[in-house]
């Protein structure tokens, strides 16, 4: 016989062991059993001691603490467990799973709010197809905190026809309000949709870096994380939280140091993935998986490649080494010889010395090595 501690009282476990010891002999042919029901209370009651004595220390009740705390071994874990536990469903690829708290984050002015528009159409069952993912069709809500209404329908104006009204935008401008007040109202907007009749499951909240101040102490951190954590668990959603990585060194390796003081709290966080600039040209960016819950050994990131037909976006093009989009070597599409014009623009451009080989390269809408080599081709 076993005792859970978590169901009997400490009085009821003196009871039995006083009742184990008048009903057993050590003298009696089945000593062993006797041994065995009292070590098996002594060690119960024991246990009991020091939670009773840690919940004390903790400043919570008996009852409040052992509502939340759960102990199962690992026959129970499996037969307990349901399809949902173990197997999430995909919203977003192997990036995002159902039921996660996640982060998004990149440069500034690298392309992420225009990933998370793509995530957020194609979520909802609208936007484009992405290769090997299938859309979840789940009503969402982007929780805009920088572009206005103007904004977004003056970028996607042609994306009218692809935008499903399971997709709901809501903007709120953090510069009308003082800092307290913005995460409360989140919190409030996002607790008064589930009120209605189609509720939005998946959340979206750009930019949490820009939005909530500079949200440089950690306590703040703490309390926006746990505060987003607790509308996950209590209305079942999937929440992106998008933010501004600190200052980093151009075409180095993504990783979670990045994202500064928000790595302090990553056990609010389920998963974290980021999009990064290519070297080889202005429109081509990799999308990163950092941390996750799932899947194990990603070593390849997504390369994508921005279009603006039909309307502005992310066109997928297959898995690539991070490296060989930092150092340029990676041919995402076939070279296209430069035209007389562009050689005319870029030569005068190396002639006058004031931009940057990255400049150049972004404006005329060419690879960095291509205009390295044209300046070493033609010794300007």
């Amino acid at each position: 016989m076993t005792y859970d501690i978590n169901t009997i009282s400490q009085s009821d476990l003196l009871k039995l062991l006083l009742s184990v010891k008048e009903q057993y002999s050590i003298d009696e042919i089945d000593g062993e059993k006797a041994r065995y029901e009292l070590e098996q209370l002594e060690k119960a009651l024991l246990r009991r001691k020091q939670l009773e004595s840690e919940i004390a220390k903790s400043g919570f009740s008996r009852n409040e603490i052992l509502d939340f705390i759960s102990v199962k071994n690992g026959k129970e874990l499996f037969a307990t467990a349901d399809d949902s536990d173990k197997e999430p469903r995909q919203i977003f690829g192997h990036f995002l799973y159902e039921g996660e708290l996640s982060i998004l984050f990149g440069d500034a002015g690298v392309g992420k709010s225009i990933l998370a528009n793509d995530i957020a159409f194609f979520v909802s069952g609208g936007g484009h197809e992405w290769e090997g993912m299938e859309s979840s069709n789940i009503p969402t809500l982007y929780i805009d905190l920088g572009m206005s209404t103007k904004q977004f329908v003056s970028r996607y104006k042609t994306a009218e026809p692809y935008i499903p009204n399971t997709f709901h935008r809501a903007m709120i401008d953090p510069t009308e309000l003082s800092e307290k007040e913005i995460l409360p109202e989140v919190t409030k907007l996002i607790a008064g949709m589930q009120a209605t009749d189609n509720p939005p499951k998946f959340i979206i909240v750009d930019n949490i870096t820009n939005g909530f101040g500079t949200m440089t102490a950690s306590t703040k951190m703490r309390n926006l994380l746990s505060e987003f954590k607790n509308l996950k668990e209590k209305f079942d959603l999937t929440i992106l939280l998008i933010a501004n990585p600190k200052k980093r060194k151009l075409w180095s390796v993504i990783n979670l140091n990045d994202l500064g003081g928000w790595t302090n709290h990553l056990n609010f966080i389920d998963s974290v993935f980021a999009i990064g600039q290519s070297r080889c040209r202005k429109k081509f960016k990799y999308i990163k998986q950092i941390k996750t819950c799932e899947d194990k050994g990603l070593m390849d990131v997504m390369s994508v490649m921005l279009e603006n037909e039909p309307f502005l976006h992310y066109k997928y093009l297959g898995y690539n080494s991070e490296w060989a989009h930092l150092d340029g070597s990676l041919e995402l599409v076939e070279k296209v010889p430069l035209t007389p014009e562009q050689e005319a623009i870029l030569t005068n451009m190396l002639m006058k010395r004031d931009h940057s080989y990255v400049e150049i390269a972004d404006f005329l809408d060419i690879s960095y090595d291509e205009v390295i080599d044209f300046a070493i081709e033609n010794r300007l």
